[in-house]
């Protein structure tokens, strides 16, 4: 792999009822998350961007249109880019809300894996696939790519080549962020993080 990337988490979703919504459909942008997708867009505005890909989910999709907008390019949509798959769609965030689910209690056993969807290693694989295919279609121009947290952090470490699991924090990945690498064969040359001064914390390389 050749080129520069970057990998964007999509803005903050309007979800009033504090539900794990993975994959299922109809969750949109905040007014925050908008903000923030705007603030990505203004962030790559000038660079020399070929292509835009992203996730079929709405919050991506939205995301995605701010930022080809200025460069007047479509999005390519690609299911590789979707959340992660998990078993705990639709409960709640809280620890309340496990407990009184014990149906779920077994799926939490393995973090590590994790055992509650799908698994790291096949986050990592279809999203390097997909990093590989823009950057060659790209022809030496700068491709983003709007997906979600856990694979956006997957995918970044992956081709920094450190083997741990996302959620050691080593990856910040707050909403509407913009996670940018330059690559040479494979190795990273340069890597940037950029964070909209609205989200939880200031943008800072890494």
């Amino acid at each position: 792999m050749k080129g520069k990337i970057h990998l964007v988490r999509h803005g903050k979703v309007e979800n009033p009822k504090g539900v794990i919504y993975g994959r299922l459909p109809g969750y949109h942008l905040s007014e925050l998350g908008k903000q923030q997708a705007q603030a990505a867009a203004d962030r790559l505005a000038q660079a020399d961007i070929g292509a835009v890909w992203s996730s079929p989910l709405e919050r991506a999709q939205e995301t995605a249109e701010m930022i080809a907008a200025p460069h007047s390019l479509s999005i390519i949509t690609d299911e590789r880019l979707l959340e992660s798959g998990t078993s705990l769609e639709g409960i709640g965030r809280t620890l309340a809300s496990f407990l009184t689910s014990p149906r779920h209690w077994w799926h939490l056993r393995n973090p590590f894996k994790p055992s509650w969807g799908e698994s790291f290693s096949e986050i990592r694989a279809r999203m390097l696939e997909v990093v590989a295919e823009a950057l060659q279609e790209a022809d030496g121009r700068e491709v983003v790519v709007v997906s979600h947290q856990t694979p956006v952090q997957v995918a970044r470490l992956a081709l920094a080549r450190r083997n741990v699991p996302p959620w050691l924090g080593f990856a910040p990945c707050v909403t509407g962020s913009v996670s940018t690498l330059e690559l040479d064969e494979g190795r990273v040359l340069s890597a940037s993080y950029f964070a909209p001064s609205m989200s939880s914390s200031a943008g800072s390389t890494g």
